[in-house]
Parts: structure tokens; C-alpha cells; sequence
């Protein structure tokens, strides 16, 4: 992976080299475990060739590692026809959850919008604006205690036309408008039992991340162009990642905030970090992706900042499938200011568990490991550096 960037000076490069050498070794170490036997099957690539091959390949991944804050810029900075924002907001888009500190939409889940059915003819709320919900949906009742008399009978009075305005649509309407947005889904639990919901249909999905993003970050105006001509791209069937690119080129446009933010919005955008945090932990501790568990959280902060935040879970690969020794969350905070422009980038590790079920030799290795890599975070978060630079050979 290489990123654009001016070509710093060879009195710049040879401070680097010496202030990054003593890391370089060890994320030649790490980084090269995973690449070396793969290789030397890759398309009759063999003996010489291959190791050369190897070693090129070895080079680019250390500099992304070392370098992960200019390289994950670099990534930021390339056009939108270039990154993988078509592909993943469809496949990934229920995963984004959109969280307005100032108050001017409701906040926006889509992950738990799973438990509808149409045998028992429950119809969704409305899904304009989808308030994250931790529990079975009472807050239609709105008979708090804590509400005082006045507000009781507002909300009572409320409801009670949503009520009549929910009466006066036929059944058979809101179950066309329910089949119009969702569909069934089939997953595999970690019990290892299959689980059947209700869950958006991806369209639906995109509908809602790009209209109401677009409301927050360009305006009404961007919103109603984006609704009134989204059918025109997004057809529900075909192939909907190059609908959605033709979308993003013709109604969002490459200089638009939204454009600025959605170009996050995508899983290469975590490369550079992830290989930060496995070339500081991976020699030590092998571990490997946590299969399902990304996430997004896009917070609008009160002073006009933007915080994506990506999250993902990594295990061992030692130990059982379903105890394995530890298991980990890390996070990649990219913030950008008021003008969409990304003012700093963080990672770090915000969760571990360490198994109850190995020795506490292995524990005590397990937390020293955590602690380098800790120590690792605080630094390179500390560093300010972030213009892209481009990858120079380790040697």
C-alpha cells in the first residue's frame, strides 16, 4: 500500500530511518511471518525472485506500520471512485451508527432493527429517523412517572393521533410499505444455532446513512437532491455498488462535506492502524479477526468537530474456538474540524479479556504484552506527525 505525497528530503529520510530503525526490526520480524510461504506459491514465483518479491512486499508493510497516521491520510485523500465506499456502505452500512450531540435529528441505529414480524402483523416505526433502542420498544407509552401532568397529557394527546393517523392506513398498506423496506435474514448465533429476523433491506440502508448524513453536514438542500433522485440510481436489484458510485458522482460530489466524511467510510480506511497494532503485539501474540465484529459510530460533536470511529475485535488464534486467550477491541478515531478536514487521528485498544482457563504464566504474559502495546498507542497518538510521505525501502 503506498500513498501520494512530495518527496521529502534526503536529509529528512535519513533522520527517519535512524529514529524508526530500532522498530523497523521488529516489524520486519512480525510483519513478514504471515507472507513468507504464501509467496513462494504465488504464480510460479520462485527461489530468487520470490525472496526478492518477499522483501519488497516486507518493506511496504513496515512503513505502512510506522507510518500508519500519514498513510491512513493518504488513503482519506484519494477520490471517491478509487475507495471502496460503494461496496462496503451497502454491505456494511447497518453496522454505522450515527450519534447527533446537538440534538437536530433523533440518533440513527440500524443494528437493532431485528425483531419485526409479519406473522404477528407488528408494523415498524417509522424509519425516517431510527432511535437506537436498548430494550421493547415502551417508549411508545409514554407513561414515565417522572413526565410531569402537562407533558403526560401532551404525549398522551400525541399519541393518540398516531394512533388515528395509523388506524386511517389499512393493514395491507403497512405491510406493503414494511415489505418495501425489509427483508428476512438468516444468521448463524454463536450457540451455533440459526436466528431468522426483519432486518432494512441494504438500499434502505444506504437511503438513510446518505440523507440524513447529508443533512447534518451540507444541508437541506443536499438532502432533498439526494431523495429526490436516489431511485433514479438505486434500482433494488442489479448490481446496486456501481448504482451507488454513479450516485455518489453525480449528486454528492467529490468537494461536498458528506463526500469528505463518507471517504472514511469504508474498511481499507483501518489498514495503516491494523497493521500498527499487529506489528506491536502479533510477534508476541498471534491473533486473528474476530469474524462480524466491525463497527462505525459517526458522533457530530457541540463544537462542530466530526468523530469516525471504527471499532474491530481480534482473538487468539490460540486456544478454543469458542475460549480462546484472550480476545481484544481496538479503535481508530479519525476527527475532522469544521471544515471536514481531519485534524487528528488516534488508536487504541479499549477492551480486553484474558481467559480464565490458562495458566498465570500466560496471563502475566498476555497483560506485559498489552502494556508494550499500550505504551506503543499513547506515543504514536502523542505524535502529531501526519503529512503522507512515501514508502521507502527498509534495510
Amino acid at each position: 500500500m503506498g500513498t501520494c505525497g512530495s518527496k521529502p528530503s534526503k536529509k529528512t529520510n535519513i533522520k527517519k530511518n535512524k529514529n524508526n530503525s530500532k522498530d523497523t526490526k521488529r516489524l520486519s520480524s512480525s510483519l513478514s511471518k504471515n507472507t513468507s510461504s504464501s509467496l513462494q506459491l504465488d504464480n510460479g514465483i520462485n527461489g530468487g525472485d520470490a525472496k526478492k518479491f518477499h522483501d519488497e512486499h516486507k518493506n511496504n508493510l513496515n512503513q505502512v506500520a510506522l507510518n500508519w497516521k500519514p498513510n491512513t491520510i493518504g488513503i482519506w485523500k484519494r477520490s471517491h471512485e478509487k475507495l471502496a465506499i460503494h461496496t462496503d456502505i451497502p454491505r456494511l452500512g447497518h453496522k454505522i451508527e450515527i450519534i447527533d450531540k446537538m440534538d437536530r435529528l433523533q440518533n440513527i441505529s440500524f443494528s437493532n432493527v431485528t425483531s419485526i414480524s409479519l406473522n404477528n402483523n407488528i408494523i415498524p416505526p417509522n424509519n425516517t429517523d431510527i432511535k437506537k433502542q436498548d430494550s421493547d420498544d415502551n417508549s411508545n407509552n409514554n407513561n414515565d412517572n417522572i413526565i410531569n401532568n402537562k407533558e403526560d397529557e401532551e404525549n398522551k394527546q400525541q399519541q393518540q393521533q398516531q394512533q388515528q393517523q395509523q388506524n386511517e392506513t389499512p393493514k395491507s398498506e403497512q405491510l406493503i410499505e414494511h415489505n418495501s423496506k425489509y427483508t428476512s435474514l438468516t444468521t448463524l448465533t454463536s450457540h451455533g444455532t440459526f436466528s431468522t429476523a426483519q432486518v432494512l433491506k441494504k438500499e434502505e440502508v444506504v437511503y438513510q446513512v446518505l440523507t440524513n448524513l447529508a443533512h447534518l453536514l451540507d444541508g437541506e438542500e443536499k438532502e432533498k437532491r439526494i431523495k429526490s433522485t436516489f431511485s433514479n440510481y438505486i434500482k433494488g436489484s442489479g448490481d446496486m455498488s456501481q448504482q451507488l458510485l454513479a450516485l455518489l458522482g453525480q449528486e454528492v460530489g467529490e468537494s461536498s462535506r458528506l463526500m469528505q466524511l463518507l471517504k472514511v467510510c469504508h474498511q481499507k480506511i483501518i489498514l495503516p492502524s491494523y497493521y500498527f497494532i499487529k506489528a506491536n503485539l502479533f510477534e508476541d501474540l498471534p491473533f486473528r479477526d474476530k469474524r462480524g465484529s466491525w463497527r462505525m459510530r459517526i458522533t457530530f460533536e457541540t463544537d462542530g468537530s466530526v468523530v469516525a470511529s471504527h471499532s474491530k475485535r481480534q482473538q487468539s488464534t490460540a486456544g478454543a474456538e469458542n475460549d480462546p486467550e484472550f480476545e481484544f477491541e481496538w479503535c481508530l478515531s479519525i476527527i475532522f474540524d469544521k471544515e471536514m478536514v481531519i485534524s487528528g487521528l488516534k488508536v487504541e485498544v479499549t477492551d480486553l479479556i484474558i481467559s480464565k482457563n490458562i495458566s498465570d504464566d500466560k496471563k502475566q504474559e498476555i497483560q506485559r504484552a498489552f502494556q508494550v502495546l499500550q505504551q506503543a498507542t499513547n506515543n504514536t497518538n502523542n505524535n502529531s506527525n501526519s503529512e503522507p510521505i512515501p514508502l521507502n525501502k527498509v534495510d
